[in-house]
């Protein structure tokens, strides 16, 4: 089929190419002038140095007027699992261009891990920017409008990739090439663009060393997209043959196969008008590939004779790779099972070669014989760089090598017998000079510096993006035809008595296009790993005023608090004032992600602590434990935890007035877990005996993330009877009460997953705290359960 990467890049991650042919003289792109991050600023920004063992590392830099987030998948070479990476501050969010202490740039330390991902199957990085987020990082929640992965805050260590309408950079870094390593990266926007991205590389030969005459050196074509440009500016992504536009209204209206709502997380009023923020901006131009590709990729044995949408898809976007690769001697031999997709019988030599390869090709909205004879490069100032027959400007000689002859978009005309949509390659390349945007594009550079910069460069847009916010919404918050009070009802269970923080709120559409909930169509319990991009995601009680979720009061725990930390050796709690001389109980745990735990100092509240119980996880990868005391006045008061190093941490403190302060049994355990797949494993705070009646177990448990793997996740609690079953409902009987889900810091390879719960037990004898877990990789997990006596 010809779909290819120069030899050199054989494995950087691969959705498709791009090429270019696109003349000022004969289009209308109107293309913003320079915004207020120029080049000089650019250059002056501080000079990262890989931290070792990285053998790269990655700027990425804000110049929009808005709050964005950046995003990064786990890569690795073939056979070894992913592995992710974090951003040097300690955040993916990205300030608008002109915040202080440059918080709009990103410094990203490229693992070894990603060097050299070559060989087949293996999993390229892939960078990428997401715009009009709503994001929680304490619970790692973030749904964007364009960009995002699956409802997740940090795509890198949950093990996501990029998704459809988004301009992002590819790569594969640190490939030995003679005595010299070098670097493949390219902008990508086969599926479309939401922002420009360019690359820059900041140091390394302003050649390339092992062939001078290679004009895909990247520091030879840099910049590669107009600064201050937006494609989603251009009069041509809305005018073309075709309307190639997406706009904030249009996620809302998407559909997959069966009619359903595929994406559905833009807030909407009863009129399908975004809200929350107000506007209809456009999200990003959709390329010929990326428009049929939106919002589900057609089967490869869809009917082009029958459907335009089939036939426009494997034409743009090669969708039937048997379609492509036989020996031929001109286009019409590559007429293939009765089905012209226009493929080219690429002579990629000499046009007079006596027989070529039929090949996918480009479709421009302009004659090629028009583009001026010009050099193919360099990028910076040539927009049909590379096109079929250009001159190398090193060697002064024609190359046909790079890509075969174009199409025009006219000449592509659908079952129906009318043209197909189709905004021109070369339109895209008015502003994305050097990025890819069809899947055999040449547009891949070659570089080897140590630092490259991302540079997210629209400038001052005409267009708005839609800005990231702080904070999920409050689900009673949702515009009316959202209906929160029934769903409210309906998710009561849910809500009420097992925890739920988050829903996914839907709404339906009549056939008059009127939005009309139906009363049932929530997800009421939205899980760590759930995506919940069919509605919006939101909160069914504020976030706490505090960064934690403080235990679930009742008749039992009167008074509650609890604190948390990404990282540092004291921790101090949430305010509370608990009963004079009441029980207090106080949880503590601790992931080894910066470094190797003790048992920490508590004080506070009490005029002293004692440990009831503790479990370390294979010595050093993490620490749960248990404290108990009893208030020393009914004053409000705070507790502190001090730990010996420097670590995340999370503490939960309850106040029980109706214990007699007496321990009636207590269970430790932990374990290793090495991913095979379906069934979960069973995480458990092991199995004890109680003879009290009643008492009150409180319990955790704690997974710890020390593999380069993606992140830890819980799945839903268990039973805390070992001969009751697994299945909690449909009364949660045997349900502890879910005391918030505290996900600790530690991004990148090491991350880490607290739960703990509290239930009144009115039963005597075997008792256990369990839960199942779930993660793409290997874990450490341990917990701890005490059961507390209560008067009768």
């Amino acid at each position: 089929m010809q779909l290819r990467r120069p030899p050199k890049l054989a494995a950087a991650t691969f959705s498709a190419f791009a090429f270019t042919l696109v003349f000022p003289l004969f289009f209308s792109v109107r293309v913003q002038a320079q915004g207020t991050c120029s080049q000089s600023y650019i250059d002056s920004l501080p000079v990262a140095t890989p931290i070792s063992p990285a053998v790269r590392v990655l700027q990425l830099v804000n110049c929009s007027p808005q709050t964005i987030l950046g995003a990064s998948n786990a890569a690795a070479v073939a056979g070894h699992p992913p592995y992710p990476v974090f951003p040097r501050e300690g955040t993916w969010v990205m300030q608008p261009f002109g915040a202080p202490n440059n918080a709009n740039v990103l410094t990203i330390d490229v693992p070894p891990q990603w060097a050299g991902t070559v060989p087949e199957k293996s999993t390229g990085p892939n960078l990428w920017v997401r715009t009009g987020c709503r994001y929680d990082l304490t619970t790692n929640r973030a749904q964007c409008e364009t960009g995002g992965c699956a409802g997740q805050y940090d795509c890198s260590s949950g093990g996501f990739g990029p998704p459809g309408f988004t301009t992002l950079t590819e790569w594969t870094f640190y490939d030995p090439v003679q005595q010299y390593h070098f670097d493949y990266p390219d902008i990508s926007a086969v599926n479309g663009a939401n922002l420009n991205v360019d690359v820059e590389p900041v140091d390394g030969s302003l050649i390339d060393p092992t062939a001078p005459d290679n004009a895909l050196w990247l520091k030879y074509n840099y910049p590669l997209v107009v600064h201050g440009g937006d494609l989603r500016a251009a009069s041509s992504c809305s005018g073309a043959n075709g309307d190639f536009l997406l706009k904030r209204s249009d996620i809302d209206k998407s559909k997959d196969p069966l009619g359903h709502t595929k994406y559905g997380y833009v807030i909407a009023d009863e009129n399908g008008n975004p809200v929350m923020p107000l506007g209809d901006n456009a999200l990003a131009c959709f390329t010929n590939c990326g428009k049929f590709e939106y919002p589900d990729t057609p089967a490869k044995d869809c009917d082009p004779s029958k459907d335009g949408n089939c036939y426009a898809w494997k034409t743009f976007c090669a969708g039937d790779p048997d379609l492509y690769g036989k020996t031929c001697t001109s286009d019409a031999e590559c007429i293939t099972k009765g089905s012209n997709v226009h493929a080219s019988c690429w002579k990629n030599t000499d046009p007079d070669q006596k027989s070529g390869t039929c090949s996918l090709r480009s479709f421009y909205k302009e004659d090629p014989k028009l583009c001026p004879d010009e050099p193919a490069a360099p990028a910076s100032k040539v927009a049909c760089s590379f096109y079929y027959g250009a001159t190398n400007p090193l060697t002064g000689k024609k190359d046909y090598s790079t890509q075969p002859p174009t199409f025009l978009c006219g000449g592509v005309i659908g079952p129906d017998g009318k043209p197909v949509p189709c905004i021109g390659d070369d339109t895209v390349h008015q502003v994305l000079h050097g990025a890819y945007t069809w899947p055999n594009d040449p547009e891949v550079f070659t570089g080897d510096a140590q630092l490259y910069r991302i540079i997210i460069s629209p400038g001052g847009t005409e267009v708005p993006i839609t800005p990231a916010e702080n904070g999920i919404p409050l689900c009673e918050s949702l515009p009316g035809n959202y209906d929160y009070s029934e769903n409210r009802t309906n998710c009561g269970i849910p809500v009420d008595h097992q925890g739920a923080v988050f829903a996914v709120a839907t709404v339906s559409e009549q056939s008059d296009g009127k939005w009309e909930s139906n009363g049932h169509d929530w997800g009421c319990n939205l899980d760590q790993r759930g995506s919940g991009d069919n509605g919006v995601i939101c909160r069914w009680h504020p976030a706490p005023a505090t960064n934690c979720t403080p235990p679930v009061t009742d008749q039992y725990v009167t008074k509650s608090a609890c604190g948390l930390i990404e990282s540092g050796a004291s921790l101090v709690s949430s305010s509370m004032t608990p009963g004079s001389n009441d029980p207090l109980f106080a949880e503590v745990t601790i992931p080894a992600v910066l470094n190797l735990v003790q048992l920490p100092v508590i004080s506070g509240c009490a005029s002293s602590w004692s440990v009831v119980n503790s479990q370390f996880i294979n010595t050093n990868q993490g620490l749960a434990v248990w404290y108990s005391g009893r208030a020393s006045s009914g004053s409000e008061c705070q507790v502190t935890v001090t730990l010996a190093s420097s670590n995340p941490a999370a503490l939960k403190v309850y106040d029980v007035p109706s214990s007699n302060g007496i321990i009636d049994a207590t269970s430790s355990n932990s374990g290793m877990f090495a991913f095979g797949g379906p069934p979960y494993p069973l995480v458990s705070a092991g199995v004890a005996t109680t003879t009290h009646q009643p008492d009150l177990m409180l319990g955790d448990l704690l997974q710890v993330n020390r593999q380069a793997t993606p992140i830890t996740y819980w799945v839903n609690w268990l039973t805390n009877n070992p001969m009751s079953g697994p299945n909690c409902l449909p009364n949660d009987n045997f349900c502890p009460t879910d005391d918030g889900t505290d996900y600790l810091p530690g991004h990148g390879p090491n991350s880490s997953n607290a739960d703990v719960g509290h239930k009144y037990l009115n039963t005597t004898g075997m008792q256990s705290l369990q839960r199942n877990a779930q993660n793409l990789g290997s874990f450490a997990w341990g917990g701890v359960a005490i059961y507390v006596e209560l008067n009768p």
